[in-house]
Order: C-alpha cells, then structure tokens, then sequence
C-alpha cells in the first residue's frame, strides 16, 4: 500500500474522501442520528486537518515569494536615493559648475572656476586661459587686461563696466573683472565677444557650458522621462530628472549605460536604451576667421647681424656692405633695455640708414634684453605701462630713423614673463604694422624649457621668425660642437611645427667654439671662422671630416690641456645652406658680420638666388 505524504498526501485523501462522499450518497438516508453525527464529525475533522496543511502551505508560498521579491528589489530594482548635484558638482554658493568641450573643469585646491555674480556669470582667468583662450593677459599690479586681436588690442581696468578698443569705448553694463576669493574673473558676456564658443547657463545649481568652435561631439536626445544617476547602474543615486526630448552629449560608454551631458550642464548616467543613436555634429564659429597681416620681401631674406657697441662704429658700414655681398637686410644692434619702465638705450645712426638704402640694403635695428643685469625684463614685460612704454619707444625709434624693421632679441626670458612676452609681440606687432615696418623675432631652436616664448603666436603676429640654429653645446660640463648638422636640421624642423617655411628665417654662425680642459678644468671661447686656417697652422694641426656632424674637427694637446676644436668653414656652412634650401625657408641670417671667411659670400649669394 502506497503511504501518503505530506503535504501531496494532505491532497490526495481530503479529494479521495470527497469523491467517496459523491459515489455514496446513501449516509443522507441513514437514520440512526448518532450514526450520522459520528460520519459527519469524522468527516468534519478529516477536512479540518487537510485545511489546517493548506494553509500551512499557502502561508509558507507566500512568505518564500515575500522573500524572494524582497531580494529581487534589494539587487535589481533601482533606487530611489538622491544625491544633491551640487554636492556632486563640487560647488556651494555662488560658485557654478563648468563645462568645456563635455568635460567638468575643476580648479586646483578647490579653488572656483566659474562663478554668479550680480545675475551675471563669471569665469576664473586662470581656468579661461588654460580651458579655452590663453591670448588674455592680466597685470595684477596695475590691475589692467589686455587682450589683442588679429587689428586691435582690448584693454579694460579692473572694476571697469566698459572696455577700449584704440580710441572707441565700449560700455558691457557689469563690472567685466572682479577679484574674489583670491582669483581673478572675467565676464563671460565680454569673453564671448572675442573667444568663439557657444554658452549656455543655468542656475539651481549654477552651471555653464561651453562648447568650443570646431568641438566634434556625439549629439542625442533622450528617448523617455529618466533619470540621470552618478554611475552606471540602478544601485546609483539619482542627480537628476531628465525629461524626453532633452538634448544631450554623450561623453561616454559603460555597457547599457551612457555618460551624458544635457545641453544646459546636467551631467549623469542614463540607460542607453533611453537614449537616441549619437550622430557627430561639429560646434559651428560664431566669430569671423582672423586673418593676420604680415609683410615680406620678394625673395629670400639675406641678413647679416651688425654688432655695434659704440656710435662711432656706426661708421663702418659702408665697409661692412662691401664686404658682405648679396646681403640685403642688416640688422645693427642698436636699441636694448635701459630700466624696468621701458627705456632704451640708443646708439642708432640715420647716416648709417641712408648709406644702408642707398646700397638698397633694409635696415632692421636689432633690440636685446640682456646687457645691463640691473634691467629686470619680466618686470618689464609684465607691466602694463612699461610695455607700453618700451613698443613707444621702439616705434618712435623706427620712424625717427626711418628704419625697415626691428629685429627682437630677448634671451633668457623667464617663464613667469611668458604672458607679457607674448602681448609684447602681439601690440608692437599691430603698431609695426601700421607704420609699415618689418617685425623679426629671434628664438632658441624648440625644446621643453622654451616653449614659454611661444612661437605660435609669433608665428601669428611677427613677420619673420629666426631659429638661432647655433649654441648647442654651451656649457664647460659638456663641450661639443656649435652647431652640428643634426642640431640644425632639428630646430628646422621643430620650428617648422609651429612657424611657416614662407616666414621661417634659419640663423647660421660665423663662429667655432674652442674648448680647453686642464686640471680637470674646461673653459671655452669662441673663434672666428676667418681665423680657423691660421690658428690650425699656428699649432701644426690638421683637422679631420666628421660626416656625422656635418663639419671638420680637430684635437690636440698644448702645454698639457686638451684642445677641441669642432669648425664652422665654407664647408660645413654649405650643409646648413642646404638645409634652407630643401625646406625652402624664408632665407638665412648670420651671426655675425666681421667673423666670417670673406669666401663664404659667394656661396651663400649662390643659395639665396
């Protein structure tokens, strides 16, 4: 006999009894009352017990299912916590949130980036100029902006509600520079006059978002009402509510997940199922193209660098032309700073001028920042008024003189003058221009601890940019030649990145460096390359051809020192010469006149043609 279980044994007799109870409908006839009682309380109890096991089994259903929702919703149901935004901004107060090309800007030691003002939007100086345009340039001093443009330069005083532009004002009605928890801001409403993006702003929370012209991103739009949480995931809290038909950016991709930007600064993750298909759309210009006007000369640029100390030595130059055949830009070096307001000191000659024009020769007055160490050039640099002294000074000069050009020649420019360096190109490149006068910048050839003289903007402003393709080994810890193929064809090419061939000048020396080491003692000086022959005579030595760096070499040893002698000859002059040549640079400049073997004229009139 099959024995029953329970609970399926429960089942099977409370059915069994029923079913027996409908084959046998005689117990309603059967008389004997006491019989009947005993049949229906036995029956009564059987139907108890199985329903006392149903319920049982119900409740046991029910809390097994109670469980199992419960767990379902502790692991997959997406919560209902929020987070506040501007907890997960990073913002209090006035402070608002910034975004540049999809991304949060965050300033450095908490510091704000962006803040309301007044109902007006503010952005940090330091977060404009790295983030988004670095050409505006604060004197905290004097507490003046400048900013120029490819025809004017803007200039605004702090706690100003207007700006200049020459001789026009221009009224923003807010105050366009406020200083506030000790950074310095600008108002987006002037920024935008001159920076080309689009902005939108919004408030509780404060944010802003600016897109850059030309920023590609991947535009969507939120297919249903969702929310946007601080990560992937239903687990994450919920910044916001993003409603359908919200314009968004998508800045990333988590599996279903998608990290989006709304257009108006709400940033959080949604289902991409919730999500259109991105399609790329480029952030349109609202300002006009600059367009930088630069003037050149027909030709290649031959220039011979004119060392002048004295004003009587201007004398020489009718000399100095006749020697130097084929020259047709000689650049004196007569102007260089006096004191930290801009002055100049002037050794200039009209004279000189005329006889250089009537040769039909430019004249391109070199100034220089590094003779007198009492001049502090970044003070110089940096200060609204100095610099605006020193471009006076030197326009004054050039017409006065009625010069052709200036050639600049700062050296040793330090980091902290980077800003001031570059308006300094910038203004007196505007002012050059008007006055129909030719602006040349010396440099360094590129590396890491000169791009703070940056070449692009020189590349915008100056007329002519020269790479001083020389001094490669300088230091008596690492003697070395002066300039050895390679080092030129590097800074050629290098500053080729930045500055274009048709305006790149390459500067070529007319001098080799002697090195000298004894007692474990190395001194260096310079010998010109018109004395090489005698002096390898002198001392009976014959130098040897490195073909790797491009030039003669020779060694030897003279009252117990080392002599090392790297040359610069009509020779090694040649490979330079072709280096110009095969990039089809704008031309050579030479340091510096009296040194040179009167030989190389013919060679090098032979490369400008």
């Amino acid at each position: 006999m099959m024995k029953d279980t329970k609970p399926q044994g429960m089942y099977k007799a409370f059915f069994r009894g029923f079913f027996l109870l409908l084959k046998n409908p005689d117990w309603v006839i059967i008389t004997n009352i006491q019989t009947r009682r005993e049949i229906l309380m036995k029956k009564s109890k059987e139907l108890a017990n199985n329903t006392k096991w149903l319920i049982v089994l119900v409740v046991l259903v029910a809390v097994i299912a109670i469980a199992a929702f419960s767990l379902w919703t502790a692991r997959y149901a997406p919560t209902k916590e929020r987070m506040s935004i501007k907890s997960y901004y990073g913002i209090s107060g006035d402070q608002a949130a910034l975004f540049v090309n999809g991304k949060q800007i965050k300033g450095d030691n908490d510091k704000p980036v962006a803040e309301i003002s007044d109902g007006h939007f503010y952005i940090a100086l330091s977060t404009l100029k790295s983030s988004l345009d670095d050409g505006y340039v604060y004197d905290s001093t004097e507490k003046v902006l400048r900013y120029t443009t490819d025809s004017e330069v803007i200039s605004v005083n702090a706690d100003d509600t207007f700006y200049t532009s020459g001789r026009q004002k221009h009224e923003l009605n807010q105050p366009i520079i406020i200083n506030s928890s000790d950074t310095t801001f600008l108002a987006l409403d002037f920024v935008k006059q001159f920076t080309d993006f689009n902005i939108k702003t919004a408030k509780n929370p404060n944010r802003v978002v600016i897109e850059k012209a030309g920023y590609k991103k991947k535009a969507a739009e939120i297919t249903r009402d969702t929310e946007a949480r601080r990560f992937g995931g239903p687990k994450s809290r919920i910044l916001a509510d993003v409603k359908k038909g919200t314009k968004v950016t998508v800045i990333e991709s988590y599996g279903k997940w998608e990290k989006i930007l709304t257009d108006d600064g709400i940033e959080g993750c949604v289902k991409n199922s919730a999500v259109s298909n991105a399609k790329t759309k480029t952030v349109s210009k609202k300002l006009a193209k600059r367009k930088y006007n630069h003037i050149t000369m027909d030709g290649k640029v031959n220039l011979l660098w004119h060392q002048v100390t004295n004003r009587t030595a201007n004398a020489s130059v009718s000399t100095v032309l006749s020697n130097a055949k084929g020259v047709n830009v000689i650049s004196p070096t007569w102007f260089r700073l006096a004191d930290n307001e801009g002055g100049l000191t002037d050794i200039a000659s009209l004279n000189y001028v005329k006889t250089a024009h009537n040769a039909g020769v430019q004249v391109w007055a070199l100034v220089s920042n590094f003779e007198d160490s009492s001049v502090d050039s970044t003070t110089v640099l940096n200060t609204t008024s100095a610099r605006d002294n020193l471009i006076n000074n030197l326009i004054g000069k050039a017409i006065s003189y009625d010069l052709d050009g200036i050639n600049v020649d700062f050296e040793q420019i330090q980091t902290s003058a980077a800003d001031g360096y570059a308006e300094f190109i910038k203004e007196l490149s505007l002012k050059c221009e008007a006055n129909d006068i030719v602006l040349s910048v010396d440099n360094y050839p590129p590396t890491a601890s000169s791009s703070h003289y940056n070449r692009k903007v020189q590349a915008n402003y100056a007329d002519y940019c020269i790479v001083m393709a020389y001094d490669e080994h300088y230091s008596v810890d690492d003697p070395g030649s002066n300039a050895s193929i390679g080092f030129v064809k590097d800074a050629v090419a290098n500053s080729l990145k930045e500055i274009p061939k048709s305006r790149l000048i390459l500067g070529m020396p007319f001098y080799s460096k002697l090195w000298e080491t004894k007692d474990n003692t190395t001194t260096m000086k310079t010998l010109a390359m018109k004395n090489v022959s005698a002096y390898l005579k002198q001392h009976n030595v014959q130098e040897t051809w490195d073909d790797t760096l491009g030039q003669n070499y020779a060694e030897f040893s003279s009252d117990g020192a080392k002599i090392q002698l790297w040359i610069e000859d009509e020779k090694s002059l040649a490979l330079k010469l072709d280096v110009m040549k095969s990039n089809d640079l704008a031309g050579g400049a030479f340091w510096k006149e009296g040194h040179e073997d009167s030989s190389v004229w013919e060679l090098i009139g032979n490369y400008m043609k």
